[in-house]
């Protein structure tokens, strides 16, 4: 007997609201140690010289966690938070947390192909991918999820699309008062999508 492939993941024990809260406060602790302690923030942030020149690899590691003050912090926690928490319908916090992280070492790495970026610090990057991995598995729901992820998933691509960073991957952004690295957004989502399907190709594979 030939059994049919799976259409959706497997079932997943998922988390309750104790380890969510408990994971979101876990990243805003993170972004917040790296964006208000000075040390931290020095030495976290992206540096294109100091990476490629210097051998301060470590930044690549840390720069998504590093923000330029309160207003591009709460917007990258706040999002980020909100989508663990729209994840958590769907998936384990060890799932969401490795495609954040992942997502943000991808968006990090690809900066060193932008020259225009020299340096570069915030969730946004891993933000895009967590976003549209989070829609590719709501998707595979019914009912609102599956509108849910339907939103999500136009909403990404759609601004990836209209901010066109394969044309100029920093753009600077008046009501942020600095420079936006659009390239890491497309790269985060970029990454998200390649995780999803990772995963996609790992359940049919058992």
């Amino acid at each position: 007997m030939v059994l049919p492939e799976p259409t959706s993941p497997p079932p997943t024990r998922l988390p309750g609201w104790p380890a969510m809260l408990a994971a979101s406060a876990a990243v805003a602790a993170l972004a917040a140690a790296f964006t208000f302690v000075p040390w931290l923030h020095a030495h976290g942030m992206y540096l294109r010289h100091g990476v490629r020149f210097e051998g301060e690899w470590w930044r690549v590691l840390t720069s998504m966690w590093v923000h330029l003050g309160w207003k591009h912090y709460l917007a990258d926690v706040a999002a980020t938070v909100g989508l663990l928490l729209l994840a958590g319908r769907v998936a384990r916090i060890r799932e969401m947390l490795a495609v954040l992280v992942i997502c943000g070492l991808v968006a990090q790495v690809a900066l060193l192909r932008m020259p225009a970026v020299g340096w570069y610090g915030g969730l946004s990057g891993a933000a895009h991918g967590l976003a549209l991995w989070t829609a590719l598995r709501l998707l595979q729901e019914a009912g609102w999820p599956r509108v849910i992820g339907v939103v999500i998933a136009v909403v990404v691509l759609g601004k990836v699309w209209t901010e066109q960073s394969w044309l100029a991957a920093l753009v600077f952004d008046p009501s942020w008062g600095f420079n936006v690295a659009r390239g890491a957004h497309a790269a985060g989502a970029m990454a998200g999508l390649g995780c999803w399907l990772l995963q996609e190709w790992w359940w049919r594979r058992q």
